[in-house]
């Protein structure tokens, strides 16, 4: 669905909570003449000017501190780290590069450097950027070929490339957009997507044809669906043979799907049509095919149907080719996302075979998975109710080593070194909140080799391990750095992270880490900032600060500037968020209380930390408000709603209200069908609860939400009308499900903390 420089002292350092109430604490003794208590001074919120923080640079992108290099890539012959980085210090990217002999950076590519033959963004493309939270302009992506020096840019809806001399050529300019191009390993062909069909360029000539043709009104070839693309990672569709000769493909077909209409006012009306699976209905049905690129003639890949397993009925993703292209391997998940198999399937024939077959009563999830050069296979399990890595034999499925166990979760495989013989993946093995680069040997044997140093979260960006890569790490009290390492983890160079220019007047702080303990439950981590000034005695009001869907772990020891929290705080709010039970990190057992009835279990360790917080001594407790965007937006309204009274204020933006109109990609995970689970999906539905409303609500959403559709709010709405229920209301016309216009942005902020400081 759907991220600090003073160091300040820990409140309550090592508090634990024993309780989900506040512990009640005995009075003194009377005394014979008791002295009168002073009363509590009255804590007034200062004025915007109070802090340096302002709405117009809440909105602008990216935030302080977070200049990072995109796209990171070695280049061919392993002489440039490549990378997409703004020279204005803005969103507009431009493409650099580090030599690693000389050790210096330059711009390759500027988009002015591009013939301007834009055109105008699809709406195809819109809404992949909308899934990839992509916001970045400019030079937005690049590809280097395998084995040439080859460099692919689009832009504008159009294909260029780079050429060795470092001369570029414009490839495309057809009508319609081109869609995820993806060069061949050689460098001399380009695949890509224009409507619904798959097209091939000549690099050296420029000479166009369409591979597929003929695809019905509904149907996509090389185009992952909306399921793929926001709830499993699966941006893509199409997918080369090493040797180049084939292509790979997803056909999706989404005629059966039901057609949700989105009303959206952009310079006038604009009526959308999309294909939505909504929870409990009918699901695109995928296939793959593998198309001879010299022929056209595509071979259908033939997936088992034993076991109840539904080949049209059931989500793809992971596909992934054999080093010698003899064998197309895949993850596949059934429609309820309780069984998972790693597939083998014969490309020449379509002949498929399942090689491991995994089952979870909660549910089971795509993950990462690499193909070795020996033909075996390396991907992520549960094992032990955590994320393992584990060696899989490529024919038969046999489990050849286990790579990595314990309490404590890999979040990622970065990816192989052929030469070293292991494997490079990040996990939280040393600390929960952290997350750390580290290897195993391929066989399984011998020790884990940690391979970063610092405390905090690091994230590997142009992983070659055979050459090196590039780590982008931070932590709660450093901004982040991007250092360049070889192959044996020597630092051969770092790429500059640009200090924004009003760093030092932001005065930005750190969140502190809170952990709350309760008899019989796990521990939940949160973050606190408080004010910048504390009134002496007095009892401040607070905000939550709410996401709390699975999938997602919002407190961690990584830098985050917090530029909505700095304001509030630097005003006089005590600010707070927490990691309830269902968010990610913390092993299957964490995750999973939440199946067949969402919202519950969230709420529940949310109000502990609304008793922590209001046993602070210098939060009033009679002055707490939650907000939250997206799930953040429901448990808000939730809160509100199932919780009455506990909070003054509930800020809920772009909140699901009612899960029977949400994804089933996502939904059916957590909460199955609405026909299996009636009473899940009525619990959890808002609008049935709105006479309960107690305090303010304020819901905000954007008409032309994709994602979570204004249908949403519309159905809470309704049902705080028919309880004459008071609430207030902001709608966007013409954004979507993030917010794209820097206007709209600074807007939102604005109107939720004049909320949040009028009402509390």
């Amino acid at each position: 669905m759907c991220r600090w420089q003073s160091v300040s002292t820990l409140v309550l350092l090592g508090l634990v909570v024993l309780a989900c109430s506040p512990a009640i604490r005995p009075h003194p003794p009377l005394r014979a003449k008791p002295m009168a208590s002073a009363p509590t001074p009255t804590v007034t919120i200062a004025d915007a000017t109070a802090s340096p923080v302002t709405f117009e640079r809440m909105a602008t992108f990216p935030p302080p501190g977070w200049q990072i290099p995109r796209a990171v890539r070695w280049s061919p012959d392993g002489k440039l780290v490549t990378y997409l980085q703004s020279e204005s210090h803005s969103d507009r990217m431009a493409l650099f590069a580090f030599d690693v002999a000389s050790k210096e950076h330059q711009v390759l590519v500027r988009a002015a450097d591009l013939t301007d033959t834009s055109k105008p963004m699809s709406r195809e493309e819109e809404l992949r950027r909308e899934r990839q939270r992509k916001r970045i302009k400019g030079v937005t992506a690049y590809a280097w070929a395998e084995r040439a020096p080859v460099m692919l840019l689009p832009l504008g809806g159009n294909l260029f490339v780079r050429d060795a001399d470092g001369t570029i050529r414009q490839l495309t300019d057809g009508p319609g957009t081109d869609i995820d191009p993806k060069l061949c390993g050689d460098g001399t062909q380009v695949a890509f997507v224009r409507g619904s069909e798959l097209f091939l360029v000549e690099v050296k000539s420029g000479t166009e044809r369409q591979l597929t043709q003929g695809a019905p009104a509904g149907v996509t070839r090389g185009q992952s669906d909306f399921n793929g693309q926001e709830e499993f990672d699966e941006p893509s569709g199409l997918w080369w043979a090493p040797g180049g000769d084939r292509l790979a493909y997803l056909e999706v077909d989404e005629r059966q799907v039901t057609e949700i209409p989105i009303m959206g006012y952009r310079q006038g009306h604009d009526l959308q049509h999309h294909r939505y699976p909504r929870s409990g209905g009918t699901n695109p049905s995928s296939r793959i095919g593998v198309i001879d690129v010299a022929t056209g003639k595509t071979t259908w890949i033939e997936l088992p149907t034993s076991k109840g397993w539904n080949p049209k009925d059931q989500y793809l993703g992971r596909i992934t080719w054999s080093h010698d292209g003899q064998a197309l391997f895949l993850q596949r998940l059934s429609r309820d996302q309780r069984q998972l198999a790693l597939v083998r399937a014969d490309p020449k024939t379509g002949k498929a075979q399942h090689l491991v077959e995994e089952n979870d009563p909660s549910w089971q999830q795509l993950g990462g998975m690499r193909a070795l050069r020996d033909g075996s296979i390396i991907w992520t399990a549960w094992r032990d109710g955590h994320r393992h890595l584990e060696r899989r034999s490529g024919s038969t499925g046999e489990r050849l080593a286990q790579l990595t166990e314990g309490d404590w979760d890999v979040s990622r495989l970065v990816d192989i070194d052929p030469e070293a013989r292991r494997v490079l993946f990040i996990a939280n093995r040393d600390d929960v909140l952290d997350r750390q680069l580290y290897a195993a040997a391929v066989d399984g044997s011998g020790p884990l080799t940690r391979l970063s140093s610092e405390p905090g979260v690091h994230t590997i960006a142009g992983e070659r391990p055979d050459r090196g890569w590039v780590d982008i790490h931070s932590a709660v009290n450093r901004p982040p750095e991007a250092v360049i390492h070889g192959s044996d983890g020597s630092t051969i160079g770092e790429i500059e992270i640009p200090r924004a220019a009003d760093f030092d007047e932001l005065r930005l702080r750190n969140a502190k880490r809170v952990t709350l303990s309760r008899p019989g439950k796990p521990d939940l981590y949160g973050a606190l900032l408080k004010p910048r000034v504390i009134t002496p005695g007095g009892r401040h009001p607070a905000v939550v600060v709410v996401y709390g869907g699975p999938g997602v772990q919002m407190v961690r020891n990584d830098y985050n500037p917090r530029l909505l929290w700095q304001h509030l705080a630097d005003r006089g709010f005590v600010v707070f968020q927490l990691d309830n039970r269902g968010s990610t990190g913390r092993g299957h057992a964490f995750e999973t209380p939440i199946r067949d009835h969402l919202g519950a279990i969230e709420l529940e360790d949310q109000l502990a930390g609304l008793d922590y917080l209001s046993q602070l001594p210098f939060v009033d407790p009679e002055r707490v408000g939650i907000y939250g965007h997206s799930y953040g937006g429901y448990l808000a309204a939730l809160a509100m709603l199932r919780a009455p009274g506990r909070f003054k204020l509930g800020v809920a933006g772009s909140p699901v209200t009612d899960w029977r109109l949400y994804d089933t990609g996502y939904t059916e995970r957590y909460l199955g069908t609405p026909q299996d689970n009636a009473a899940g999906y009525a619990a959890s539905e808002l609008s049935q609860h709105a006479e309960q409303l107690r305090g303010k609500l304020f819901i905000i959403h954007a008409l032309m939400d994709e994602n979570v559709h204004f249908q949403h709010t519309a159905k809470l709405i309704d049902g705080l009308v028919q309880a004459d229920k008071d609430f207030d209301l902001l709608l966007f016309p013409g954004e979507r499900h993030g917010y794209r216009n820097p206007q709209a942005r600074r807007y939102l902020y604005r109107r939720v903390v004049d909320y949040l400081v009028a009402n509390l």
